[in-house]
């Protein structure tokens, strides 16, 4: 089967590289290997298409391999990969349509982070999902043949990384990242989001019961989410956050509710560096377990929090520290709470 879809590589904007060879290749002989197409790593956080979108009558198949050359110029290190990957899996998820009908995926995203990790998923405007993340082998400088000149491989990247004032500086202030920084941001795990079912009743967190009138005047309009794997989820009137799914940890969520005739939004940015640890603990003691990431937000009382729950060694709910967020929520278009750690710039929560 053939599909329309178009390529693009993907950088992590600190951590650039350089591409010589990036193709995503087809079984038998028909197709000749489609090259990922290069794009502006400035433009884009990671998982997102940075090439601009060039309108192709041309129809593929599902691809079964990709081989990519490049430098990863932070670390001024050159890597090869060639690999086979999942061609039946793409080809089910392309065959996938969004409610107009229209192809749920409109590119296959590839993108090279540090260490020679190399990530590769479908992504569309209402949602992304991962397909592959792969591990590139370093190789000699030879194998670059003459494709940077008369400079030095040293040199080469030195230059790259002096035209960028963002990457050098990140370079003195911090140097690479943790060699499983990128490995932390993909692990998947499986769990569900379970907001507004709960209250503070100014001890602890309680259930609500069925006939509680104001909980009966609530309803979930939204729930949107942008995770450190690279994926996002946007897609309206889906409630497929709402089951358990393998999934990486969610960077930024917003979350859209009714309560009465007052339309409240509430918005979270996640900090890794924190969450990772709390969740790598909670899974530790259930490798199968299944979680529910509870999203706490009682206006009546204005507390707002985030917690773990699931799994046969955890009964009662973990809660998440709330330095591991930053939280804004708004009700009918004015602010209403503000978490204390809070430093977004005006406007970021339009999304």
């Amino acid at each position: 089967m053939a599909f329309t879809y178009s390529t693009s590589e993907c950088v992590p904007r600190l951590y650039p590289i350089s591409t010589f060879l990036g193709n995503l290749t087809f079984e038998g002989d028909e197709h000749e290997p489609l090259m990922i197409s290069r794009g502006n790593y400035k433009r884009a956080q990671w998982g997102d298409s940075t090439s601009p979108v060039i309108i192709d009558n041309n129809t593929y198949p599902s691809p079964s391999g990709i081989n990519m050359l490049w430098i990863a110029l932070t670390e001024v290190k050159l890597y090869w990969l060639d690999a086979p990957i999942d061609s039946k899996k793409i080809e089910k998820l392309l065959e996938d349509k969004d409610k107009e009908g229209n192809a749920q995926y409109e590119f296959v995203v590839v993108g090279a982070a540090p260490y020679g990790k190399v990530a590769i998923w479908l992504r569309g405007h209402y949602k992304s999902v991962l397909i592959h993340w792969l591990q590139g082998r370093e190789v000699d400088e030879r194998n670059l043949g003459n494709r940077i000149g008369k400079y030095s491989m040293q040199q080469y990247c030195q230059l790259c990384v002096d035209n960028d004032d963002i990457v050098k500086q990140n370079l003195i202030d911090n140097g690479l990242p943790p060699t499983d920084l990128f490995d932390h941001w993909m692990e998947q795990m499986e769990y569900c989001y379970v907001p507004l079912e709960e209250y503070w009743d100014g001890e602890a967190w309680q259930e609500y019961d069925e006939d509680d009138m104001f909980y009966d005047d609530m309803m979930l309009n939204e729930l949107h989410v942008q995770r450190y794997d690279g994926t996002h989820h946007q897609q309206p009137d889906d409630i497929s956050l709402l089951k358990y799914h393998e999934a990486g940890m969610p960077k930024r969520l917003a979350l859209r509710w009714d309560e009465g005739r007052s339309h409240l939004s509430a918005y979270w940015w996640i900090d890794a560096q924190v969450l990772y640890p709390i969740l790598h603990r909670f899974f530790s003691f259930d490798p199968s377990a299944r979680a529910d990431l509870l999203l706490r937000c009682d206006s009546r009382h204005n507390r707002y929090e985030m917690a773990l729950k699931g799994g046969e060694m955890q009964q009662q709910a973990l809660d998440i520290p709330q330095e591991a967020y930053q939280l804004i929520v708004f009700k009918d278009g004015h602010e209403l709470f503000k978490s204390p750690n809070f430093a977004q710039e005006d406007g970021s929560w339009n999304w």
